[in-house]
């Protein structure tokens, strides 16, 4: 397991840095280890994370998101449409939750490909997952996005508080990732061929047709008060369903006026509130509900492995020094303009180790806000920064694209030589960007 490699690694670093000290070199390392897994903010965070996890998830399994996701693949009349529509819609709901742009643009692009075989064009299935994936360039920029929330819920010990006024509503994220919303639809209408081939094998549907022929029960007379009790149990479902989404607008209505108010902030538990809540109005069946919810929770368990281990990776980190010397020496390499890219690039590569953007931040905030404060670079740019870095190489990383490719019926390498490019083109865009206007 990375996290666990990474640990040994960081750990043996560690002892060979740690400062002078009364205290044993490996006693002073544990001892910010076994610290750092008993975090309780680090605790506190992965439960926030698992949070985002599930209610993206749910909300994607709807059924209200699964009409409109019927409903968008019937829009399309070719291939180039079809990827350009698929690559919209991934990253426009990555940036609303990242939960939902990988599942429902792998729904829609599996409907779509479906729906194709039924009409007068083909489409390239393995161009349509990968399109689907690249909402994992934009996430990070989005309302789900760990390290913007994060800094916007409490004072960090550098920076304060962050609000999303300086995050991901400032001009410069505007700038990024309405460029990238543009950009990559652009790039998967110019990869799709105009003859695109379906694949061999084409998803089948999600459940088997009945029999055509298959007979009805010799015996089946209903009792002649069927019809009432029917017509009494439909009422009392609707109704329920409708109690359901009163109880969940009013919900809503509460948070709303808690940040409206100032009560509360736009932070990564009101987010989560939200989704929690918007979640149970589009499936308005608590049963329904909590079933897919837990259907996600069974993705939640690296999550809850992990993200202790990453919280002790930092204790060893801040016990030993390694973050003082790491930040000395990323300010020695990068001055004030060049900074934000650094940042960025220094992002992109811990990314391959630590594929998870809240573990990640546990681990590179301390380290990356203190050599942006020596350099007087605005804090809100540093997170920003590091925020693109960790999504830009997610479409290296397969590590979460295994949900879109069960669902899909497709393995990494189909989708990596288009995703590779999206990599190139965003890495080109971003890294001007940050130079120009962080």
């Amino acid at each position: 397991m990375l996290a666990g490699g990474l640990t040994l690694v960081v750990f043996v670093v560690g002892l060979l840095v740690v400062p002078e000290s009364n205290d044993s070199a490996f006693a002073l390392v544990t001892e910010g280890w076994l610290t750092g897994l008993a975090n309780k903010g680090g605790l506190a965070f992965a439960l926030q994370m698992c949070l985002v996890l599930v209610t993206g998830h749910a909300l994607a399994l709807s059924p209200t998101v699964q009409r409109a996701v019927v409903w968008m693949s019937r829009l399309v009349r070719g291939p180039r449409s079809a990827s350009a529509l698929v690559a919209l819609v991934s990253c426009g709901f990555a940036l609303v939750h990242w939960g939902l742009g990988a599942i429902v643009g792998a729904f829609l692009a599996r409907d779509i490909a479906r729906h194709a075989e039924k009409s007068v064009f083909t489409v390239h299935y393995a161009c349509l997952g990968a399109a689907a994936y690249s909402g994992f360039a934009l996430w990070h920029g989005g309302f789900s996005g760990s390290a913007p929330l994060k800094v916007a819920e409490g004072a960090h010990s550098l920076i304060g508080v962050l609000p999303l006024s300086q995050t991901l509503l400032s001009p410069l994220n505007l700038v990024v990732s309405g460029g990238l919303l543009l950009l990559v639809p652009a790039l998967y209408i110019a990869m799709t061929p105009r003859a695109a081939t379906a694949p061999a094998t084409a998803p089948a549907p999600a459940t088997a047709p009945a029999p055509a022929t298959a007979p009805a029960p010799a015996t089946a007379t209903a009792p002649a008060t069927a019809p009432a009790t029917a017509t009494v149990t439909a009422t009392a479902s609707a109704l329920a369903k409708w109690l359901t989404r009163l109880a969940a607008i009013a919900a809503l209505a509460i948070v709303a006026w808690t940040i409206r108010t100032g009560r509360t902030g736009l932070d990564i538990n009101t987010v989560n509130l939200v989704f929690l809540f918007v979640g149970l109005f589009f499936w308005a069946e608590p049963a329904g509900y909590m079933a897919a919810v837990a259907d996600g929770a069974r993705a939640a368990g690296a999550i809850v492995i992990q993200f202790p281990l990453y919280f002790g990776i930092l204790g060893i980190m801040k016990a030993s020094g390694l973050i003082v010397l790491i930040s000395d020496a990323i300010i020695g390499l990068a001055g004030t303009t060049l900074f934000p890219l650094v940042a960025f690039l220094s992002a992109g590569l811990v990314n391959f180790a630590i594929p998870s953007g809240g573990g990640q931040w546990a681990v590179q905030a301390d380290i990356l806000l203190q050599a942006g404060q020596k350099l007087g670079v605005d804090p809100a740019t540093t997170v920003m920064a590091f925020s693109y870095g960790d999504a830009w190489t997610n479409l290296l990383q397969p590590f979460w694209a295994l949900p879109l490719l069960g669902i899909m019926g497709l393995r990494a390498k189909d989708i990596i030589g288009y995703t590779a490019i999206i990599f190139v083109a965003m890495g080109l865009y971003v890294g001007t960007v940050l130079i120009v206007v962080g």
